[in-house]
């Protein structure tokens, strides 16, 4: 029940920032000119770089654990992981979705639902921060926590820890599968415009 109300509150928070984005993008008419639509894109690809480096870092921590049996070195890799959802993964979501959203309503894509694959884009990266936000980020704290030495047993024979570093793994690697998604989308371009598209603000 708490991870559906925090995914709940995640979405509620993620919906308020498209809004407000929306919001201060309609007393804008005019669009974005080239130098600052080239501006705007850099930051926008700097932020996604951010955000991928930060989710395949905490991958390749995840899987250094299952390679070592130095109680210390699991531990540490934990504390890493979390360090690199807060200062990269959790900037560079947030970021690249205000900026994505800017540069959908400000440029000659019309908005955030004119085209498919804007519109993916912009569910796909709320699906993800709302996985990584509830289920990643307590799979997180939960195979720190077990990986502390407790009672004289070390983590990799903890069914405790093993379990979430499990579920870490299927949660990292799926993120990971659709941020991968989503640049991917971004370059191809597929699926065309809506056809009511016209008549979508």
């Amino acid at each position: 029940m708490d991870l559906f109300i925090g995914g709940l509150t995640i979405l509620a928070v993620l919906l308020m920032i498209t809004g407000l984005t929306l919001l201060i993008g309609k007393f804008r008419k005019n669009k974005l000119k080239i130098k600052q639509k080239n501006w705007w894109l850099i930051t926008h690809m700097i932020f996604v770089i951010i955000y991928l480096g930060g989710v395949f870092g905490m991958l390749l921590l995840a899987v250094l654990t299952k390679f070592t049996t130095d109680n210390n070195l699991v531990y540490a890799s934990h504390v890493f992981i979390k360090r690199f959802d807060h200062f990269l993964v959790i900037p560079g979501a947030f970021g690249s979705l205000i900026t994505g959203i800017w540069l959908a309503i400000r440029t000659h894509w019309g908005g955030l639902t004119k085209h498919y694959w804007v519109f993916a884009k912009w569910i796909g990266n709320i699906v993800a921060i709302i996985l990584g936000s509830t289920y990643v980020r307590i799979w997180i704290s939960d195979s720190l926590s077990a990986s502390k030495i407790a009672s004289g047993m070390h983590p990799l024979q903890n069914p405790a820890y093993l379990e979430n570093r499990q579920l870490l793994f299927f949660g990292i690697a799926i993120c990971l599968a659709i941020l991968f998604f989503l640049v991917v989308i971004s370059y191809i371009k597929p699926w065309g415009k809506r056809e009511n598209a016209a008549t979508t603000p």
